[in-house]
């Protein structure tokens, strides 16, 4: 096996306290060398509180005093916003416009977010999500208005009325990675509701109906956009849709990563879950698209391999790519598993590998272990998962920054758990 990458551990942020974690989240703002740290802690799945910010101007040598953004997330009549257009985060520039481009995710919760994050699991989907883009012409110090991207008729979002009934249930979607292209367009991936009606395959049990509705799978399509100078905007296509049937992945396809591969052809790849069906009969992979005409034409969803052939186990969990700047290959990060996973479990070892272009598969021989369990010291409910990545743009160095959620046992201990960042060197 070859040795792709040197990698160093270090602990930045340990456990406020019993039955909680503090996240970090890190990414430079705009071109140059300004970062945005936002941390949060987190006590309950999919559900955090007191986000505070900081940014530092020197590649992050000096910070700003932290400011908080909220305490408890903001209420309306019911109902509580998470995410949804800022004037923080940022994203790629597009020469074509001359501006950033960033995606946002909003999630409409009715009632205790907490509450609707549990109940989820017993069939009551008590929220509501949507994606916008937004624009900055000053590299990231200020951002426009969020456009609400669409798929089908349906209002926009009312800052007055968050509950409205037309809109909650009108261009759901999950909104995914997204790409400045080389030829001059913006592709933006999403998961959204695809129809795909079989008899025998609704049989399935369908554990977590995020993203469903009466007769669809949660699929995947991608907003294809060309800037418009006399609108100052993006005009939009959509692509075709994609999807798996129930059997195979019963909470569709999700978490959705984009890339621009060397022959200019774009890799979709997507996590499934077999959460309650066999795992050997359904096994838990990672899957993948391929689009030659630059996102508006995707292949049928296989599962993703070895370049010599073989399957691999993954779970349903959080992966990502990127493309060292130091070496000009194609990384995978993803958690492979030596058995069959069940559902998200388990979430460990978190590795890396470099991706074959050409074949649109990893190559065996760089899978790499970023982190595992240490059987004496950590539960078997470690989740390695939920990270985030930014290369250094003075050293390129990766930096993963990831909580090791799980380490002190399952609920209530599951959340006490301490932030790390691993500093991973390609070589």
């Amino acid at each position: 096996m070859k040795s792709i990458c040197t990698i160093e551990r270090e602990l930045v942020i340990p456990s406020p306290g019993p039955c909680m974690a503090t996240t970090a989240s890190i990414q430079y703002i705009g071109e140059g060398l300004r970062r945005e740290e936002i941390r949060s802690n987190i006590s309950s799945s999919d559900w955090h509180d007191t986000v505070r910010r900081r940014t530092s101007e020197d590649n992050g040598r000096t910070w700003s005093e932290w400011k908080q953004i909220y305490k408890e997330a903001p209420e309306q009549g019911g109902f509580t916003q998470s995410g949804g257009p800022s004037q923080g985060g940022s994203g790629p520039v597009d020469p074509v416009s001359g501006m950033l481009i960033k995606t946002v995710f909003q999630r409409i919760i009715e009632g205790d977010p907490k509450v609707a994050m549990h109940v989820i699991w017993e069939g009551k989907r008590l929220f509501s999500d949507h994606g916008f883009y937004q624009l900055s012409r000053d590299n990231g110090k200020t951002w426009g208005p969020g456009h609400l991207l669409k798929y089908e008729e349906g209002p926009d979002f009312d800052p007055e009325d968050w509950g409205n009934p037309a809109y909650y249930r009108s261009n759901e979607m999950y909104i995914g990675d997204k790409l400045v292209l080389s030829n001059g367009s913006v592709v933006i991936s999403s998961t959204i509701p695809v129809e795909y009606r079989d008899e025998e395959d609704e049989k399935t049990p369908v554990a977590f109906p995020n993203m469903y509705r009466e007769g669809c799978v949660a699929g995947a399509v991608c907003f294809v956009g060309r800037w418009d100078a006399n609108r100052q905007d993006y005009e939009w296509e959509t692509s075709n849709r994609i999807f798996l049937p129930r059997h195979i992945s019963n909470r569709g396809l999700v978490e959705l990563t984009l890339s621009e591969l060397k022959n200019g052809n774009l890799l979709l790849l997507m996590r499934g879950s077999n959460r309650e069906l066999d795992p050997i009969a359904c096994p838990g992979r990672k899957w993948m698209s391929v689009s030659e005409d630059g996102g508006m034409t995707w292949s049928p969803v296989t599962d993703l391999r070895y370049d010599t052939g073989e399957p691999f186990y993954s779970p349903a969990s959080i992966s990502r790519t990127l493309r060292s700047s130091k070496t000009g290959k194609l990384y995978y990060f993803l958690n492979i598993s030596d058995t069959p996973p069940e559902g998200n479990e388990p979430r460990y070892p978190l590795q890396v590998a470099q991706i074959d272009e050409g074949k649109c598969a990893l190559i065996k021989d760089t899978v790499t272990v970023i982190d595992d369990r240490n059987s004496e010291e950590d539960s078997e409910h470690l989740s390695l998962s939920n990270f985030g990545l930014l290369e250094d743009r003075e050293t390129h160095v990766v930096e993963l920054t990831m909580t090791r959620l799980g380490a002190k046992g399952p609920m209530p201990d599951l959340w006490e758990a301490d932030t790390y960042k691993y500093l991973i060197d390609f070589i």
